[in-house]
């Protein structure tokens, strides 16, 4: 089984982006996406002007992924809202996909480059070998503080470890949590559960698109994949493709 998680940073870097999934489509069974937008593109500018965020995000990647079950994390309140998308390969025996809010903000922001919102975990759960796996798409709490713990974040954590703790078989949570590796918040999701990101040493999570890339007090740390011990892994990479100003994680397993 292959994993891809991407923050597809809003479809900014369009053509480069699409031709990515077109390549990937080939040898990946389920993608786990963070600032997937389904939504009019005129609305959208209105809300986020100068962003260049794409509206149809969502339906340019299902129309490159057609042998992939796609799903939108909509938000019933606003379905403008950035959120999470899955895509899993239709052969694959899918015995559920849902999602749920794990943070809600008192006064939510969602204008022009700041977007402090709701939060949502994705999920996918699907038979391996007679084993249930579940696959959790997640995109942490931005609060305009860096990546540093705050009682918002840690609040979120906790929601999504209830949410592993009541899932039996294997679980893999992976995404752009917005987190140093030093946090407490990250802590939290690490119990029982390995963090491959430290594991395998890997230096950056971040493309030269990201805007403090150069910065070398700055943080490169965003992306983690995590899994719990029965979970074999057999691959674990930072892909090299710039396609976002976040860097893919692959996990084979």
């Amino acid at each position: 089984m292959r994993v891809i998680s991407l923050n597809t940073w809003g479809g900014r870097a369009l053509h480069p982006l699409m031709h990515f999934f077109r390549q990937r489509a080939y040898d990946t069974d389920i993608f786990c996406l963070q600032e997937i937008f389904d939504a009019d593109q005129k609305a959208l500018e209105e809300r986020h002007p100068d962003e260049h965020v794409r509206g149809d995000i969502f339906k340019k990647i299902s129309n490159e992924l057609k042998d992939f079950e796609g799903s939108f994390a909509y938000f019933d309140d606003n379905p403008l809202r950035q959120s999470l998308a899955i895509f899993v390969r239709r052969t694959l025996p899918i015995k559920e996909i849902g999602d749920l809010i794990v943070y809600r903000p008192e006064k939510p922001i969602e204008t022009g480059s700041s977007i402090i919102s709701a939060r949502k975990i994705q999920y996918v759960t699907i038979d391996v070998a007679g084993q249930l796996c579940h696959v959790v798409n997640f995109h942490g709490l931005w609060n305009g503080k860096l990546k540093n713990d705050s009682s918002e974040r840690i609040d979120q954590s906790n929601n999504v470890k209830k949410f592993l703790a009541k899932k039996d078989g294997q679980k893999i949570l992976c995404g752009d949590f917005n987190l140093n590796p030093d946090t407490e918040s990250l802590g939290i999701l690490e119990q029982g559960m390995k963090n491959l990101v430290k594991e395998y040493k890997i230096k950056s999570t971040r493309t030269p698109l990201y805007r403090h890339y150069n910065d070398v007090d700055g943080s490169h740390f965003a992306d983690y994949c995590l899994t719990s011990p029965d979970v074999t892994v057999k691959h674990f990479e930072v892909l090299p493709d710039i396609v976002s100003d976040h860097a893919a994680l692959y996990l084979e397993f």
